[in-house]
């Protein structure tokens, strides 16, 4: 078994753990607190997740790209101590920030309680950026593995402290304190582990710094916008809906959080690899992640797709039933992430253009999403990210064609995904014809499942899709991960 593959199946299994943590985490505070009170929540992670991924600049994926390059181990220590002393900073002008501006970002969100809130939460960033940084260090110096037993403890670490404190205090203040504490820990955790990464004295070079920031800056921008794009229909329903009616909105509308994880560890390790590969070797490479990729998200999409609403009832109660009306309008992105498209213009240092594309995306999503809510409501905050996120990766794919000069055809196995999609569509058709004679009713609906996982192995092994090869690599990274948890 190869290295890559591997390493993109520990970071994927690892994330996968994290998932199901996160999973239950969401599931416990659903079903112990408020809806209201499960919206300013996760407000607060969308505070977070949004606005952080401006502050950092883009220094975390800049790891990805020059810690392979660096010419030794010194020059590494150097990068990873400059790049932590920055971070930190930045970290303290994003707690200053939440802290001037709480009562404005209330007003914004028709939420008066989050202002005593982001009070406690500014304190997050302190601790979560340095934890960022951790995980793309250890992905730049190729230690998967590092980065995986962290991301484990992390999970372990918010599991133990938030659900204690909802479980026994049902009190969303000191729900946000255990939520501190927990990243207080993990924050402990990445200084003592980078120790023997860090220089005692780093010197200021500036050419080096003008050269990271040249790669991180345009990468950071495009990222922010990228993040808006993300979050702007969540964003604009907090504005224009109470946070009862986001926490419903917000469980909906989003990917299915596999396909996330597994894109987000192809990139972490095809990065560092294309980054010093020939154009020839980086074709193949992609090209084969591309079509495993699909394996696994066609079939997801369709799964996802008959389970929605039965699976929202059994998870969060029936008061968060609509969510998954959002959640199926979001399944149409999942075709779009067999492929990872941006990656190809980091590998060739071109990040301007991924900030320009960002860019466009973000104005044209802002424009639908306003039009879309005010005819359509929470619906068309949903159906408008679908459809930009759609014309995005058709802008991205013609200027792989002309400005990276790629041919398509060498990245993009088009036989192999349509046959994939050929064969996920007919199994799916057997699956609504058992529910359908069923009438909906939900013992049919569990039968139509197993039907279209076994008429997808059968007709998948049948006609190629799924390869000796994958069956293979799925054995042997299933004994590889027991054999490394169980040292």
């Amino acid at each position: 078994m190869s290295d890559l593959p591997k390493q993109a199946g520990i970071l994927s299994a690892t994330e996968f753990f994290r998932l199901a943590i996160k999973s239950i985490i969401g599931i416990a505070l659903a079903r112990i607190i408020t809806p209201a009170e499960l919206g300013s929540y996760r407000q607060l992670f969308l505070i977070y997740t949004t606005f952080s991924t401006l502050l950092l600049l883009g220094i975390p994926q800049s790891m990805l790209y020059f810690l392979p390059k660096a010419e030794n181990a010194e020059k590494q220590r150097l990068l990873i101590t400059r790049s932590l002393n920055l971070i930190s900073i930045l970290a303290l002008i994003f707690a200053l920030c939440l802290l001037i501006f709480r009562n404005f970002i209330a007003q914004i969100f028709h939420n008066p309680q989050l202002g005593n809130l982001l009070i406690i939460y500014a304190l997050y960033p302190l601790f979560l950026f340095v934890t960022q940084l951790y995980s793309s260090i250890m992905m730049g110096l190729k230690q998967p593995l590092r980065a995986a037993k962290f991301t484990i403890f992390s999970v372990l670490s918010d599991f133990i402290f938030i659900v204690s404190a909802a479980f026994f205090t049902r009190n969303l203040t000191i729900i946000i304190w255990a939520v501190i504490a927990s990243a207080f820990l993990q924050w402990l955790y990445a200084q003592i582990t980078l120790n023997e990464f860090k220089e005692k004295k780093v010197r200021f070079d500036f050419a080096s710094v003008k050269e990271q920031m040249n790669y991180a800056l345009p990468l950071g921008l495009s990222s922010i916008i990228g993040m808006l794009s993300i979050q702007l229909d969540k964003l604009m329903i907090s504005g224009f809906f109470p946070p009862e009616k986001f926490a419903v909105f917000s469980l909906g509308a989003t990917e299915f959080p596999i396909v996330g994880i597994l894109a987000n560890s192809i990139n972490s390790v095809l990065l560092p690899h294309l980054s010093s590969t020939n154009t020839a070797t980086m074709g193949e490479l992609y090209s084969g992640a591309v079509r495993k990729n699909a394996i696994l998200v066609f079939p997801l999409m369709a799964l996802c797709f008959i389970f929605a609403e039965p699976i929202f009832i059994l998870l969060y109660g029936k008061i968060y039933a609509e969510a998954a009306v959002y959640f199926r309008i979001y399944l149409f992105l999942m075709p779009l992430r067999i492929a990872t498209y941006g990656i190809l213009f980091q590998a060739f240092g071109k990040t301007k253009f991924i900030m320009y594309n960002s860019l466009f995306v973000l104005i044209a999503n802002a424009v639908l999403n306003y039009i879309l809510i005010i005819n359509l409501g929470m619906k068309g905050a949903a159906i408008a990210t679908v459809i930009v996120t759609w014309l995005s990766v058709m802008i991205y794919l013609i200027q792989i064609a002309k400005v990276l000069k790629l041919k398509l055809l060498d990245f993009f196995p088009i036989g192999k995904i349509t046959k994939n999609a050929l064969v996920t569509i007919i199994s799916l058709f057997l699956s609504f014809l058992i529910i359908w004679l069923g009438k909906q009713n939900l013992l049919f609906v569990a039968i139509g499942g197993i039907v279209f996982i076994l008429s997808y192995l059968l007709l998948g092994r049948k006609t190629g899709v799924i390869l000796d090869y994958d069956v293979q690599l799925a054995k042997e990274l299933i004994n590889d991960l027991k054999g490394k948890f169980k040292k």
